[in-house]
């Protein structure tokens, strides 16, 4: 009997329950019990542990990054599925690639085999009628009516981002194992390559449920703006020769001009995914190494986005800035009464702490800057700049009182205004290049303040922006595992970013972008555009779930979970 079977091994991100785990890698929750089971059911999943997960529990993307993985000399073909066999039995290559009754013998009449085994290095193809569906959808572009690009380069995985510690293995049941990079499970789908006259471009063959917007543009161009999603999903349209964005067929290839994908997402060869994935590498080199038991000596820096004149985002009479500030008070007072966390906040709205025990918060615009002396916000751009410089006066108060750069935290608390299909939290960091050179604000407003004199001017070295990119990272991983495993929403794709881009631009936003201090992220909690996530963000309930998230996810990066 042929033991052989495919599996992935991965590791949990991190606080993820198996539950969710299930969820991630497999598509569906039911899985849990199977998934506890094939690996002695752990009563936790420990971080840095590999867990196998088998290959028909993965969802269909998964299994098609799985056997390319596996099998690199497998590629679609113009009728079918041509898989190079290692010595597994026709049973096997049925079981992995096609549906339906009567595979096997069907398999071995087209392939003119006889009743005996199939030796190693067999090409054999597997025919669409009974081909199962990710595979099937990888030979949908060649057998489109669309037009053809006229140079296709090699067919390639979605990547996950670059290798690290949470690398996952795929491999078989006989222990023969080979790495994939990534610290992510398989994205869905394939991106193959081609050019025309117009330019280089990538071609993704359109998933059942899937929508230009979401499925495409979102996903692979990390725009999330309305404007700027409904803009390239125009140009994607044109490129790709789509009549009605609204319906489009599954399988249908869809043409991504290069200059809009994410670096990630280029050929492995393509110098920008080069530059991205050696950024990453270097980065990815720093974790935090200090634990510290209910936060003990640590100082926790809570920035409440907006606040005063600028309201921040605005829908449905929802101001940014008053519900974010509101979570931004659950956070330190959740910090102060549960664990031994230094609490220091960067704005207040009046002369206390107040806590307003509504769901629907009422208007106020008196939130100032906490600086010496206090700025009343009438001026968004000061108020922003004035933030990070409390922020760094504040991060060397800490490091003097013996604490130590490791032992300080920053996090900013914000509500977006994205494209109305996107829920849940997405999470800012720095990243090395985007916070290169010297910077200080001037004028009297920034001089007047003792701690602009104290240090006018920063720049980082090259080791401190990798390693604040690397830190920075770890921790917004870690608050947006604790978010996920609230049962909060979470952006679906790449939840931890490292730019924000509107229209052409990308940048750093100011207040982590001039930040001295090493680990630091912005969150944004929700989609207020969303109409789901609006109505829950005018609910306590909520925000209360929000900021203790938020501490959970910070006492996971000290090591020391409640």
């Amino acid at each position: 009997m042929d033991k052989r079977d495919l599996y992935l091994e991965t590791v949990p991100r991190p606080g993820e329950g198996l539950i969710t785990f299930s969820w991630r890698v497999t598509g569906s929750s039911k899985h849990a019990a199977e998934i506890g089971k094939a690996n002695g059911n752990p009563k936790r999943l420990l971080t840095g542990v590999r867990y196998r997960v088998p290959f028909r529990l993965l969802s269909p993307e998964s299994q098609l990054a799985v056997v390319r993985a596996l099998f690199p000399n497998d590629k679609p073909g113009a009728e079918g599925w041509l898989h190079r066999t290692r010595g597994e039995s026709i049973e096997r290559v049925a079981e992995w690639f096609t549906v339906g009754r009567g595979a096997v013998a069907s398999l071995r009449t087209r392939n003119h085999l006889g009743g005996g085994r199939v030796s190693a290095q067999t090409t054999l193809r597997i025919p669409n009628d009974i081909l199962r569906a990710p595979f099937r959808a990888s030979v949908a572009p060649a057998a489109s009516s669309a037009p053809a690009p006229t140079a296709q380069a090699t067919s390639a995985p979605v990547p996950p981002p670059p290798p690290g510690p949470s690398a996952e293995r795929v491999g078989t049941g006989d222990g023969a194992l080979t790495a994939v990079p990534g610290s992510a499970p398989p994205v869905a789908g394939l991106l193959q390559y081609g050019e025309d006259e117009k330019g280089k471009f990538a071609i993704y063959p359109l998933h059942a449920g899937e929508a230009l917007y979401s499925g495409v543009v979102i996903r692979f161009t990390g725009r999330l703006s309305s404007e700027d999603v409904r803009a390239i999903a125009s140009d994607v349209a044109a490129r790709s020769s789509i009549a009605d964005v609204t319906s489009i067929p599954i399988g249908f290839p869809v043409r991504i001009p290069f200059e809009f994908l994410l670096p990630q997402y280029l050929p492995p060869t393509d110098p920008r995914r080069l530059e991205y994935e050696v950024e990453r590498r270097l980065a990815a080199q720093y974790k935090n190494e200090v634990q510290a038991r209910g936060l003990e000596g640590v100082t926790v820096i809570v920035d409440s986005g907006h606040g005063g004149i600028d309201v921040g985002a605005s829908m449905a009479g929802v101001w940014e800035s008053l519900y974010v500030y509101d979570i931004a008070l659950r956070i330190k007072k959740t910090l102060e009464n549960e664990t031994r966390a230094t609490v220091r906040m960067t704005t207040r709205d009046g002369a206390a702490w107040a806590i307003i025990d509504r769901d629907v918060l009422p208007f106020s615009r008196g939130h100032a800057v906490l600086t010496t002396p206090p700025f009343a916000i009438t001026d968004s751009i000061i108020g922003v700049n004035l933030r990070w410089y409390l922020a760094n006066s504040q991060f060397r108060q800490a490091k003097a009182g013996g604490g130590g750069a490791e032992k300080v935290v920053f996090v900013s608390i914000h509500a977006d205004s994205l494209h109305p299909s996107l829920r849940g939290a997405t999470a800012y960091i720095p990243d090395a290049a985007g916070t290169e050179g010297r910077f200080r604000k001037n004028g009297t407003a920034f001089s007047a303040r003792k701690e602009v004199r104290e240090q006018p001017e920063v720049w980082f070295s090259l080791k401190e922006r990798q390693r604040s990119e690397g830190l920075s990272r770890e921790l917004a991983e870690r608050v947006i595992a604790a978010l996920r495993n609230g049962g909060l929403a979470i952006h679906p794709f790449n939840p931890v970013r490292d730019r924000i881009f509107r229209g052409r631009r990308a940048w750093v936003p100011a207040v982590l972008r001039y930040n001295a201090v090493p680990a630091k992220f912005l969150l944004e909690v929700c989609n207020l555009a969303n109409l789901e996530d609006r109505t829950l963000l005018t609910t306590r309930a909520f925000r209360q779930h929000v900021a203790a998230s938020v501490v959970d996810g910070l006492l996971s990066y000290f090591g020391a979970p409640r």
